[in-house]
């Protein structure tokens, strides 16, 4: 006992110090005799039905048993002690963390007498832990209509989960996990994972590294709320896709999948059908090799699908505007800088060569375009272009039961990923993409039962994701249009690049600036051991993870330029007109694109203690410690402005025009390089750290540039079954939640100064960028900071909920749901002039007015975007949940009520006012009120047992569906003002035209908002609009036949958007625009999949 006792502290001090998540479960119960006195020293045999392998359990004092660390699968509970008839429990599914309550209640007998109970198929009531979680079954993976075949669709389908981006299809080929916000969290707050392995980007937070094939999956384990110490790095839902394994039997199967653009409808915006070809084709099969012994689990998937793109509207000028003929506009435009009046809003013989290169840009743009309306109004262009894209994954699995102690599995996962995207950075289609992304996965799990109590799970896993982007057509040369403006510095790669550019009032265009190329590798090692100790069963974890990263800061080293008469000396009162005179706002240039080697290294651990107390009650008891170490680039290549070491003193002078005064004052004023400094053997890849520049900032600042934490975060559920009946369980609990940040708060460090130069100049002509400044005297360009002492942001998450199995195979929860969210990321413009200065300023005669980098408090800067954790959000639900797995029909049905308020809907957040963060306080974004979502599949049993040949054509027939119906997010009203863009006045009427008057192009009353005055913020709130709802039916009718006796044949149609219905979404907000009130975009219009599958 000794030697045991030993064995576990040793064990326990060793691993005391996180597993991501289970691949595992657990069954416990209770045996009694038919007295109802307990039974212990009985050795309870748990049998797993499809590989025969079989865990004892012995029975403690007060008669309980618990089996840890089962995997996953369909499993036997037997009893058979002396003197009592055996006793055995049948089909008991165990899911991924899965904890299964089977009592067992012995009568007197013989072992030869037998009784044998077939468990039901349906949800079981959870009696033991407090978290909220649901598990998306083989039976639903399989029988749902998915469009795109896309898993992650399914974990949409639970309890406050609000879906944000309906097109499944986009979802499918862009491997974003945001589309979702569950309970109140952002979208990328989500863990996804794959066999307990993390399976997130680890730069964006919200991208997944492989999409598992749905024929390759055998459940969705989704956990939401309060769960145990043993789940972290994320703040949101825990997903787990658990892959299908072999058994003692054959199983496997070959698919096709098709869509076809002729049995679709046509997008409300689209003026003719886009192109679809689909074919989704694969095969699985799995098996012994040994039987119970040695299995495995193969197979191949293939999508290839070849589509055009959502409709994308935008505006363009029209035709006669791009010659300078302006009369078709109201009010007069004016000579630069005046108020004189040009004749006939003509500017014949005016615009300058760089203003015709903008004008060809947006003629060979009007030529891509599906359609154009030559009319100067919002939305008159409509794009469509074609999407390709190609996937391919392979997956292995193989299961070894070395002995009775000892098990292994590996699993290799590997996806090959192809796409054109047409304008991945938003805008007009001018920098068209090639995505590739191949990406292999391994993992290997060994259990060991040191003892029947004792086991242990080790777990090592490696990722590699070599992402690619490459240009993919001309339409980003400057010499395609004829730019000629001079370039600052004209060095960087792409330098031969079109600039950025964005026009008040015309949909802006890129320039050629991309992550080229992000390698991304994790490698992890995790442990778990498991002590049932009483009536206590402990667990202990440690989780260590190494990240690599290699990625470009996606300067701009082509100019970005921005035109607009807010603020601008030299307006002529339109924008575009001013873009034909080379008149621009703004002006700014990089010299290169500093390239960041991106570590860092993750240590966490965790103890997690479930009491059973009695037969009644359960409590979780769990401390998670969780290591915040920061992203950090091994040249040490970052730099950060820290405020509070900003000194005035030391500040530059800025003239009115926005240059610095030669010689004034110290220009890397606050700035703080990473670390000591770059390595003496790492000059070769920062080409300019010997540079004067460099040697002018001093160093010192964390190599990640903020400090880190190390956290506790305590977890703590109950399980309360008030009768002896165990139909009904009260539960609840609490749990605190911490975020690790993505790499993207840290990635855009590497554009400070000094190891790059990033100008900004303003009010000037684009024939002669810098006004004949030296770059040395332009304040350098928008920068980004990190707060030193960011904190890891947080969630507390806690629950109240009532379960109660009802007649026919249904159970019932009733949850209250809260969520609050606390030292979340925003990204203010900490350098931002005053509200108070831009109103003095712009009362100044045009003469005496200063530049906007005039008025900034930090001078020789633009922006700052500085990354703070000061945000906040709160969340409170009702939700309502039903599900029947039992019999033919099986359904689930899901409501949640709720409200999120958040002061920053995402972490880029730029708040209008930077120091008054409750300004910006109100609905969140991802708020929707009220959604209903609906799953439901029946079996038809008609014909069933007939006889005769009509059987083989009317049994056999499945019908299945998803409905969703949810309200819309919320919307803030902005006005452009000539001291910048902000929020807009309410002045009264309806904020909604009536119901009968709203079309797509006003769907908001024009007449109920204004541009605030110049002397006060606008009286309008946060979220004041409320948009368009969404309502989505999908269905699937199927029809299977049996070919031989094994071999069965199934033939079914899915119809996505069965109803058609036009769900708008994107609302013009902006009360000064032409297209203030209109729609801009519809999802997927109704879509028809045809499928064939073989299965055995």
């Amino acid at each position: 006992m000794r030697t045991h006792a030993g064995t576990v502290c040793f064990l326990v001090a060793l691993f005391a110090t996180l597993a991501p998540a289970q691949n595992f479960g657990r069954i416990s119960g209770t045996l009694t005799d038919s007295s109802g006195a307990v039974m212990p020293g009985v050795k309870v045999r748990v049998i797993n039905e499809g590989t025969a392998v079989e865990r004892v359990a012995p029975t403690n004092e007060t008669g309980s048993y618990v089996a840890t660390n089962l995997p996953v699968g369909t499993y036997t509970v037997k009893a058979d002690p002396v003197g009592f008839q055996a006793e055995a429990r049948t089909g008991l599914t165990l899911v991924a963390d899965g904890r299964l309550t089977v009592d067992i209640t012995l009568r007197p007998g013989n072992a030869t007498q037998s009784v044998d109970v077939v468990a039901a198929s349906g949800e079981a009531l959870n009696t033991v832990s407090g978290e909220i979680a649901r598990q998306i079954n083989t039976q639903q993976v399989e029988n749902l209509a998915l469009n795109g075949r896309n898993y992650l669709q399914l974990a949409t389908l639970i309890p406050g989960s609000a879906l944000l981006d309906e097109d499944q299809m986009a979802t499918t080929t862009s491997l974003s996990t945001s589309t979702q916000a569950v309970n109140g969290n952002r979208g990328i707050s989500n863990n996804l994972m794959v066999d307990g392995s993390y399976n997130l980007d680890s730069g964006s937070n919200s991208s997944q590294l492989n999409n598992v094939g749905v024929d390759f999956i055998r459940e969705v384990a989704i956990k939401t709320s309060n769960f145990s110490a043993e789940y972290g790095r994320n703040s949101g839902a825990a997903i787990n896709v658990i892959t299908r394994s072999g058994g003692n039997q054959f199983h496997g199967g070959a698919l096709e999948f098709l869509r076809n653009d002729t049995l679709d409808a046509r997008n409300y915006f689209s003026p003719s059908k886009g192109k679809l070809r689909f074919n989704d084709f694969g095969w699985n099969l799995g098996g012994p090799i040994k039987r119970n012994k040695l299995f495995f689990f193969a197979g191949q998937e293939w999508k290839r699908i070849r589509q055009d793109e959502a409709p994308l509207q935008a505006t363009l000028p029209t035709r006669a505007q791009r010659l300078g003929d302006f009369s078709a506009i109201t009010g007069n435009l004016f000579f630069p800088g005046t108020t004189t009046p040009i004749p006939n809003r003509s500017l014949s013989g005016m615009i300058t060569p760089d203003g015709k290169a903008l004008a060809n840009v947006f003629n060979r743009m009007e030529s891509l375009a599906a359609s154009y309306t030559d009319i100067a109004k919002g939305n008159n262009t409509v794009y469509q272009f074609p999407n390709p894209f190609n996937w391919r994954e392979e997956i292995l699995r193989i299961d070894y039961i070395i002995n009775e102690k000892h098990s292994l599995y590996g699993r290799y996962l590997h996806d090959d990923y192809n796409l054109i995207d047409p304008h991945p950075l938003g805008g007009l289609p001018t920098v068209p993409i090639n995505r590739v992304r191949p990406t292999p996965s391994y993992q290997l799990t060994e259990t060991w039962s040191i003892l029947p109590n004792l086991i242990n799970e080790a777990r090592g896993s490696a990722t590699w994701s070599a992402q690619r982007r490459q240009l993919s057509s001309d339409t980003w040369k400057r010499e395609t249009y004829g730019f000629q403006y001079p370039q600052i510095f004209g060095t960087g790669p792409l330098s031969n690049g079109i600039p950025a550019v964005s026009i008040d009032g015309i949909t802006s265009f890129p320039a050629p600036t991309f992550v080229k190329l992000s390698p991304n590798t994790e490698i992890s090692f995790n442990d778990n051991l498991s002590w049932v100790k009483g009536s206590h069963t402990l667990k202990v974890g440690v989780l260590v993870a190494r990240n690599r990263k290699n990625q470009n800061g996606s300067a701009i080293n082509t100019g970005s330029i921005a035109f607009s008469t807010s603020g601008n000396t030299l307006t002529t009162g339109n924008a575009f007109a001013d873009a034909l005179l080379g008149n621009y706002r703004t002006y700014s240039e990089a010299n290169n694109d500093p390239v960041g080697y991106f570590r860092y290294t993750q240590a966490d651990s965790y103890v997690q203690d479930n009491w059973r107390i009695n037969k009644h009650l359960s409590l979780e008891l769990g401390l998670r410690f969780q290591s915040g170490t920061p992203t950090y680039s091994t040249v040490n290549n970052m730099t950060n402005f820290v405020p509070s070491l900003y000194n005035p003193a030391q500040a530059v002078t800025v003239n009115l025009a926005g240059v610095i005064v030669a010689g004034s004052g110290n220009p890397f004023n606050g700035l703080l390089r990473a670390g000591s400094g770059v390595p003496s053997d790492e000059t070769g890849r920062v080409p300019s750290a010997g540079s004067a520049d460099v040697a002018a900032v001093p160093a010192g600042a964390p190599k990640g540039l903020y400090s880190g934490q190390t956290v506790v975060a305590p977890r703590f559920g109950f399980a309360w079954a008030p009768f002896d009946d165990s139909k009904t369980s009260i539960r609840g609990g609490f749990g605190m939640f911490y975020d690790r940040p993505d790499g993207n708060i840290t990635f855009p460090t590497l554009n400070s100064p000094p190891f790059i130069k990033t100008v900004q100049f303003q009010n000037g002509n684009l024939s002669n960028p810098s006004g004949g400044a030296a770059a040395a005297l332009a304040p350098f360009a928008t920068i980004t900071a990190i707060d030193p002492n960011l904190h890891l942001p947080y969630t507390e998450n806690f629950s109240l909920s009532v379960q109660r199995e009802l007649p026919r195979g249904f159970l019932v929860e009733t949850a209250y749901v809260g969520n609050l969210g606390r030292h979340l990321l925003r990204a203010p413009d900490i350098n931002q002039p005053t509200f108070d200065a831009l109103v003095a300023n712009a009362a100044l005669p045009a003469a005496q007015r200063a530049s906007t980098n005039t008025l900034r408090p930090y001078k020789g800067y633009s922006s700052i975007i500085d990354r703070l954790s000061d945000s906040t959000s709160n969340y409170h639900a009702l939700q309502v949940y039903t599900t029947k797995r039992t019999g033919d029909l099986t359904l689930t049905a899901s409501y949640t009520f709720s409200k999120v308020l958040t002061d920053a809907s995402g972490e880029g957040d730029n708040p209008e006012d930077p120091a008054n963060r409750h300004y910006s306080y109100g609905p969140a974004s991802f708020d929707r009120r009220h959604i209903l979502v609906g799953t439901y599949s029946y079996q038809i049993p008609f014909a069933r047992h007939w006889k005769n040949p009509a059987k083989y054509a009317l049994a056999g027939w499945q019908f299945s569906g998803i409905n969703r119906f949810q309200t819309g997010p919320y919307y803030s009203v902005s006005g452009n003002t000539s001291i910048g863009g902000r929020r807009a006045d309410y002045v009264g009427g309806p904020i909604l035209l009536p119901q009968g008057q709203r079309t797509v192009t006003t769907y908001l009353n024009p007449a109920a908002f204004a541009a605030a005055p110049n002397g006060r913020r606008g009286n309008t709130g946060v979220g004041i609009v409320q948009g368009p709802g969404l309502m989505l039916w999908d269905i699937s009718l199927r029809k299977e036949f049996a070919a031989t006796e094994r071999f069965r044949i199934r033939l079914q149609g899915d119809v996505f958007n069965l109803m058609n219905r036009a769900n708008f979404r994107g609302l013009n907000t902006n009360a000064t625009d032409l297209a203030f009130g209109s729609i801009t975009a519809a999802g997927p219009a109704r879509n028809v999949q045809l499928g064939l599958k073989l299965q055995f």
